[in-house]
């Protein structure tokens, strides 16, 4: 039931935002008493910490950078467009998650030492950990900009624009980041 109960939490979030969601209108999705999902759940926030810990578990599941032999820069850049992606995707649980940081999720951490690590291999010009800020801020950024914009489905090729754009700026930071240059 559990498993249930985040797997409509997560649809329900996704198809009216963060601001809409409440455990009432879960529990008549579900078609149970809200008591049921306090059972499992102690409340709200409760939930959205499952809900952030379980997309987050699967998105790193899903990465697949052990298959590659791409130079530890190429793997970051990967992880960097897909946590993008990720973050989009996921918008109202990534804003949650964002306006929670005193929190501690396990599968976020695991992301953020696998950000680390790839950042220390490839021997950043500056502090590795201010260098992880720097570009996951950037992506949230980057991310919640495109997402502003009212809800609808972007067709493929707007989205291919905006990730090559992101790619693009991700590039400049890079060489700022590693190099400390500018690309001329």
């Amino acid at each position: 039931m559990k498993e249930k109960i985040t797997n409509q939490a997560l649809r329900l979030l996704k198809k009216e935002g963060l601001k809409s969601f409440s455990m009432r209108k879960l529990a008549e999705k579900l078609a149970i008493d809200p008591m049921t999902i306090y059972y499992y759940f102690k409340n709200k926030d409760q939930l959205l910490a499952e809900l952030v810990d379980v997309v987050f578990r699967k998105f790193y599941e899903g990465l697949q950078l052990e298959e590659t032999k791409a130079k530890e820069k190429e793997k970051l850049e990967s992880v960097l467009v897909e946590y993008r992606s990720f973050f989009i995707q996921y918008i109202d649980l990534s804003l949650y998650l964002i306006q929670s940081p005193n929190e501690e999720y396990p599968a976020v951490k695991i992301l953020n030492d696998l950000i680390l690590d790839l950042i220390q291999a490839s021997s950043p010009y500056e502090d590795p950990e201010l260098t992880r800020d720097i570009l996951v801020d950037f992506i949230h950024g980057n991310a919640l900009s495109v997402s502003n914009k009212p809800r609808k489905r972007l067709n493929g090729r707007t989205k291919e624009k905006q990730t090559e754009q992101f790619r693009e700026s991700l590039t400049i930071l890079f060489h700022r980041l590693f190099y400390n240059t500018r690309l001329t």
